[in-house]
């Protein structure tokens, strides 16, 4: 009888076996028939991607704003830590969110109130100069094309002419069009970036218990024994990124306001215009202000040559003094990535994302580089041996 029920006992664990095995290769191969699926439908997945980041934008806002308020939350509860000592914790932090996102919201309020408008009338300057540019090329036409060999005047106008006409009617008949996709965009716009807020207000009331409920979960999921090792490696990437992230954002904002001064002194035209322009491109690493100087070396290469040479030397004295002195003093030790790793993270993200690839880039490479050299320091304990890193090997 019981030699029976061990044979039993045998038999039910074969096949409970047999059975998790069976499971096992089922749905691997279900997971490959869908990864297949979703590659030779490529369109189709890529258009059901797109719509569901469309439905998710709000959140996605959401967490971004989030994500940047709550350092600046915690600024604010700091201060009012001696307060009370220990008390009312409910109310100082309810405070310290008000004050934030007041404090936050007024600043952008104040940039569109005073430096929109200045914005758009350089638009509108720079717009009557091209304009004027124009007609002097039309009117003058044997004095700026003289100078090109193998030109011919009268072909190059008429080429022209034609092209602009041909500009004017095709504008002419999208401009009711195009005048519908900007205000639905713009309402679209509007309601992603305040459902974003509402969100973020929960996220940054909440940051505490979500932070509790992700550790939970480290803890359910991971082994127990490297649970912590885990947890303590999320802080820190989040720590670098978030890190990188403001400390560039006040960076960019300093050269902003340092170009904008410049221009005002050397009497450069477009000063508001053009120091946004430098202030936003400066977020990219090493390159932004290169990037943001483009622009207007293009304006003054049209309005006067010798403007666009002093405006370079200038976004390159800015340049200079943001890569050795302030980068490094804001930032100080918050990637510490190689500037090899910068331009890897630099293309790569502007390749796959565009602009804002371009900005998150150099953050993720540092992450990956923390990483990646967590992983190798537990192989090398794993082994136990020293880190080589510590001697002086030359190349």
């Amino acid at each position: 009888m019981k030699e029976e029920k061990k044979e039993e006992k045998k038999y039910v664990k074969r096949l409970k076996m047999v059975l998790s095995h069976i499971g096992y290769v089922l749905l691997i191969l279900a997971a490959c028939t869908t990864v297949v699926m979703l590659i030779v439908n490529w369109s189709s997945t890529v258009a059901a991607l797109g719509y569901a980041f469309k439905v998710m934008m709000p959140f996605i806002l959401g967490f971004l704003f989030a994500y940047l308020i709550i350092p600046l939350v915690r600024i604010f509860q700091k201060l009012f830590e001696p307060i009370g000592r220990g008390k009312a914790k409910t109310a100082k932090k309810g405070v310290a969110m008000v004050l934030s996102y007041v404090l936050v919201i007024g600043f952008i309020t104040v940039i569109v109130i005073f430096v929109a408008p200045q914005i758009a009338q350089s638009v509108r300057e720079l717009g009557k100069t091209v304009q004027i540019g124009y007609q002097y090329i039309r009117n003058n036409p044997t004095s700026f094309l003289d100078w090109i060999p193998g030109v011919s005047t009268m072909d190059v106008m008429e080429k022209l002419k034609d092209n602009i006409s041909g500009i004017a009617m095709q504008a002419s008949s999208n401009v009711f069009p195009y005048i519908y996709s900007v205000f639905s965009s713009t309402f679209v716009l509007v309601y992603d970036i305040f459902f974003g807020l509402v969100i973020s207000i929960y996220l940054v009331w909440e940051k505490d218990a979500l932070a509790r409920s992700m550790h939970r979960l480290v803890h359910a999921f991971v082994p127990e024994k490297y649970a912590e090792k885990t947890w303590t490696t999320v802080i820190e990437s989040n720590r670098i990124f978030n890190g990188f992230l403001l400390g560039k954002a006040i960076d960019s904002l300093i050269i902003g306001i340092i170009t904008f001064i410049a221009m005002l002194i050397f009497g450069f035209p477009y000063p508001v215009l053009l120091s946004v322009i430098v202030c936003i491109t400066n977020m990219i690493p090493y390159f932004g202000p290169i990037i943001g100087g483009i622009p207007g070396c293009a304006i003054y290469l049209f309005i006067d040559p010798m403007l666009a040479v002093w405006f370079a030397l200038l976004i390159l004295a800015v340049q200079q003094f943001d890569g050795w002195v302030l980068g490094p003093w804001i930032l100080s030790d918050q990637t510490g990535i190689k500037p090899l790793a910068v331009i890897l993270g630099i293309i790569v993200g502007g390749a796959y994302f565009g602009v804002l690839g371009m900005f998150l880039g150099v953050p993720t490479v540092a992450v990956l580089q923390y990483l990646g050299g967590q992983l190798v320091k537990s192989r090398f304990k794993k082994k136990g041996i020293q880190d080589p890193a510590d001697k002086n090997i030359k190349c």
